[in-house]
């Protein structure tokens, strides 16, 4: 075994330092010991990690996982060496061990760490994703899984559609990014090609104009202007109004914070609370609302105009986004282009079913312009030209400045706007 035993190498796929990388198993006396590995030139423990053989086969390399534990990894070193001596005889179609780890059992152990350090909404997120890929995939063990079941996915991806339109290029790079980290994670080796990723269109900066902010507000009741206006003030996030509570409001600073909410199921996006300065007479128009509240948030759950059993409560108000389309298109805003199909439950003898009806929404609150995170884009898009851009990236709770700048080249193009009326060119052009 002397000399296949030096060309079988033995190695682990771990995580260090947040990435996925191999690291080569400790040799004592010419053979692996695979209860440690080598970290930086230091033996380390090998737990938390898959194993994998490397060899060649006719001058062409063969990588492949072996297990997750050193006796697993012991194993398969001394049956690959023999082989490869001729003392054992191969299996003439080598087939995943029947205990090897299931893609299901991947998709389940990588949401228990999700789970854990994750919000719910990113879990639920990913579950639904990966559960996509699941039902897909003709595969049934992590280390069948290659290249092919990317492409797989891009392919899958662009034969989809919502609503009649194709899916989003960047929910499909996101879906395979997804599923690339999960089972990775779980000891698969997916190699990607350059070029392998289609190109993202970026699309611009979407905000409201003055003039539709004005008829926007001007259409509100006294508690949907100061909602919107809390909206538009502190470019919060639809969960992060809805869970805002009276003990956010810093009424002497003039500032309005996002805090978790553990009894609501709410943690801060990135785990990063933080706060934001807002004008004083918009912490004025709190104050007053807050003498005729009885409950812990600012908004808690009101009567729904359809739904008589949805009645008041000291819980978040899931339909803002239903009240700003309804405000919307009693302002006349409506872009009245929109069309398409929506979901109403109906009741038959007793009997709850759901049916499709279609809309237009030149006759129904239903525009696509119209939309809660487009607050947040106006609001970070009038920031910057009155704060810098690492102050916006705080105000935003972005982690990475990255997401903040797209704001700043939203605003860069449309200052330019000036310059090209006072252009000589444009005199040409009337």
């Amino acid at each position: 075994m002397g000399s296949y035993g030096q060309s079988v190498t033995l190695k682990q796929y771990r995580r260090l330092d947040g990435k996925w990388q191999f690291v080569p198993v400790v040799k004592e006396n010419g053979k692996p010991n695979p209860k440690l590995v080598l970290v930086d030139g230091e033996p380390v423990s090998s737990k938390g990690g898959t194993f994998y053989l490397e060899y060649r086969i006719n001058g062409k390399r063969v990588q492949r996982p072996c297990g997750t534990t050193p006796r697993e990894a012991l194993d398969a070193w001394h049956l690959q060496c023999g082989i490869l001596t001729g003392e054992i005889e191969p299996e003439e179609a080598p087939t995943p061990p029947s205990n090897g780890l299931t893609i299901a059992q991947a998709i389940e152990r990588y949401l228990v760490d999700i789970r854990a350090t994750k919000g719910e909404r990113t879990f639920k997120e990913y579950r639904r994703q990966l559960e996509w890929f699941q039902a897909r995939t003709t595969k049934q063990h992590v280390s069948e899984l290659d290249r092919s079941d990317a492409m797989m996915i891009f392919a899958k991806g662009r034969e989809e559609r919502v609503n009649g339109a194709p899916l989003n290029q960047k929910t499909i790079n996101k879906r395979v990014i997804i599923m690339l980290n999960a089972m990775r994670s779980q000891g698969a080796v997916i190699e990607m090609k350059r070029g392998d990723w289609p190109k993202t269109i970026e699309k611009k900066v979407e905000i409201y104009q003055p003039e539709e902010l004005s008829r926007f507000f001007a259409a509100c009741d006294p508690e949907e202007r100061l909602l919107f206006q809390i909206f538009l003030g502190t470019g919060f996030r639809e969960r992060e109004v809805a869970t805002l509570a009276w003990s956010d409001i810093h009424w002497k600073e003039g500032k309005i914070g996002v805090s978790a909410k553990q009894e609501m199921g709410f943690t801060p996006k990135s785990y990063e609370e933080r706060s934001v300065p807002v004008p004083m007479s918009l912490i004025a128009a709190l104050r007053d609302r807050k003498k005729h509240s009885s409950s812990l948030l600012v908004f808690p759950t009101s009567q729904h105009h359809t739904r008589p059993d949805y009645g008041k409560g000291d819980n978040p108000d899931g339909h803002f986004l239903e009240r700003c389309k309804e405000i919307a298109f009693r302002a006349g805003l409506n872009c009245g282009h929109c069309k398409g199909e929506y979901t109403v439950y109906v009741l038959n003898k007793g009997i709850r079913s759901t049916a499709k009806r279609a809309y237009q929404c030149d006759s129904s609150p239903r525009c696509g312009n119209w939309y809660l995170h487009k607050f947040r884009h106006t609001f970070a898009t009038n920031m910057l030209q009155s704060v810098d851009i690492r102050s916006l990236q705080v105000m935003l709770g972005h982690k990475n400045i990255a997401t903040t700048e797209k704001y700043l080249k939203s605003l860069r193009l449309d200052q330019l706007r000036d310059r090209i009326e006072a252009s000589p060119l444009a005199t040409y052009l009337v």
